[in-house]
């Protein structure tokens, strides 16, 4: 057998990229089917990167047919995107020196899987060293892997049960590796369904996990459909997860209570285009999250043309109410904000929002030259604000040894906040930093937005270099990366996260 699940409260040292925990003592020689599949979908999924798919899926069931209709969160992934996409996904990664050196890309033809899995083998894997790809891994593997998270079953485990769902060609070559090596007492349970090897980290999980799905599929959750069937193209990656759900099982292990935010859930794709990697996806509440108000790009759009990175978020006060009622369910909270109150003599939340204001855009320059150039611009009323900042100001120049400068400009609704007097000037003036090119590449649609941020890596480059810092060549690959949110209503939203290459 493989080894085991890692342990509660396991060093992080010894979790390995293999996906196993290896203890310190020697072990006996154990079969390579786990550390196999969990490196696989751990590169595939953190250091793939362009491996997201908008071609169609291969034939077959998805892993959510094998999976329980109670699971509160789910990730799958397409271990072989089409021709096209592999294409594309080599030409991505190979922009990027690491991924062509780790992985040893050579050019179109390369077969994305197999380089993936050496480069896992050559990293040092005890467990893999004499497994070979075209052998032991090429034969059973099939294309795709799906991860539920499902409520703690047991009274005496709190936190959430993990079931994995591996699609096998070949059932019989499948369980003989399973079977490789001595027996363990913990060693995970696994079973056969639907063209899936379906793997829990007890037998008692396994056999309950087996028996929801085949009453009743996560693919045939009402709530999931709806939601995937909302996404669209799922792509190379899909991520799925139910608030309330979540919430509890995280109040269960947490030191201290976590209340729901609301019901709803959160469904996102991961694709791939040969110039950049997005994230989309939408999130549905029976509550208003965050407001809708006025829109994030007429503040973004006109901040000056020498930005190197930027956050804007409108609806800043009326986000903060709505916050704010859901963090006084904690009972922590009203302690925690007193002590800030004590100490800052702020009155919260109603400083908070005053400072905020309606509107606000943090940014910094590209030219650091004489140190960071740092600015916060907030539409707000700069009478009211001003003796906040002053507070603030006061108790930050107390608390620590290094003295920021802190520089104002103002007009009739706009304060700004900065570093340097001058660029507190220029924020205030504003620009035209919408019209660039890198930054319509990251952002191409940004009208509507509740929330956008944004990054000129060049940018990131300059302020790195000025202060002493060493840029690499794979960030040197990168143009920009942009995110934007929206308030679509109906207590939804939407987001689009995106990271573009030269």
């Amino acid at each position: 057998m493989q080894p085991q699940f890692p342990p509660q409260n396991a060093p992080y040292e010894q979790l390995q990229m293999g996906g196993a925990w290896q203890p310190e003592a020697p072990k006996p020689k154990r079969g390579k089917l786990i550390p196999i599949v969990a490196a696989l979908a751990m590169v595939l999924v953190v250091a793939g990167g362009g491996i997201f798919a908008y071609g169609k899926l291969n034939g077959g069931k998805q892993p959510d047919a094998v999976l329980p209709g109670t699971a509160i969160g789910y990730l799958r992934v397409d271990l072989n995107p089409s021709a096209g996409q592999k294409l594309a996904a080599l030409r991505f990664l190979m922009k990027f020196p690491s991924a062509k050196d780790k992985l040893k890309l050579t050019g179109d033809k390369d077969d994305l899987r197999q380089k993936l899995f050496e480069a896992i083998k050559a990293s040092g894997d005890d467990d893999l060293k004499d497994v070979d790809y075209a052998r032991d891994v090429e034969p059973w593997l099939g294309d795709r892997v799906g991860i539920a998270a499902l409520p703690a079953t047991d009274a005496k485990k709190k936190e959430p049960s993990l079931v994995f769902a591996l699609q096998v060609k070949d059932e019989k070559k499948a369980a003989r590796e399973m079977e490789k090596g001595p027996k363990e007492s913990d060693d995970p349970a696994y079973a056969f369904a639907d063209g899936y090897m379906v793997l829990a980290e007890t037998k008692p999980e396994l056999d309950a996990a087996m028996a929801a799905a085949k009453t009743s599929p996560l693919a045939e959750n009402s709530q999931y459909k709806a939601d995937l069937d909302k996404l669209g193209e799922p792509g190379f990656a899909t991520l799925w997860a139910d608030f309330a759900g979540m919430a509890k099982a995280l109040g269960e292990v947490a030191p201290a209570k976590i209340d729901p935010i609301g019901n709803g859930s959160v469904a996102a794709a991961l694709r791939f285009d040969a110039q950049y990697v997005e994230l989309k996806g939408f999130v549905r509440s029976d509550q208003e999250i965050v407001a809708k108000a006025a829109d994030a790009s007429e503040l973004v759009t006109k901040l000056p043309d020498t930005t190197a990175a930027a956050i804007s978020v409108s609806g800043v006060d009326s986000s903060i109410d709505t916050v704010w009622k859901n963090l006084e369910k904690s009972g922590e909270f009203g302690e925690i904000v007193q002590g800030i109150a004590e100490q800052t003599g702020l009155k919260l939340p109603d400083d908070l929002k005053t400072l905020l204001g309606k509107n606000l855009s943090l940014v910094v320059d590209k030219d650091a030259s004489a140190g960071p150039k740092i600015a916060a611009r907030l539409e707000t009323d700069p009478a009211k604000a001003e003796p906040v900042i002053t507070k603030l100001t006061t108790l930050l120049r107390q608390q620590t040894p290094v003295q920021v400068p802190i520089e104002t400009a103002k007009d009739g609704d706009t304060l700004v906040v900065s570093t340097d007097k001058e660029y507190a000037a220029k924020v205030l003036g504003g620009g035209n930093l919408g019209a660039s090119d890198s930054f319509k590449q990251a952002l191409p649609d940004v009208k509507g937005a509740t929330g956008i941020a944004y990054v000129d890596f060049d940018g990131v480059t300059s302020v790195m270099e000025a202060m002493g810092e060493k840029s690499n060549a794979d960030l040197k690959a990168l143009r920009s990366a942009g995110m934007v949110a929206r308030n679509t209503g109906n207590f939804e939203g939407e987001f689009t996260l995106r990271v573009v290459a030269k």
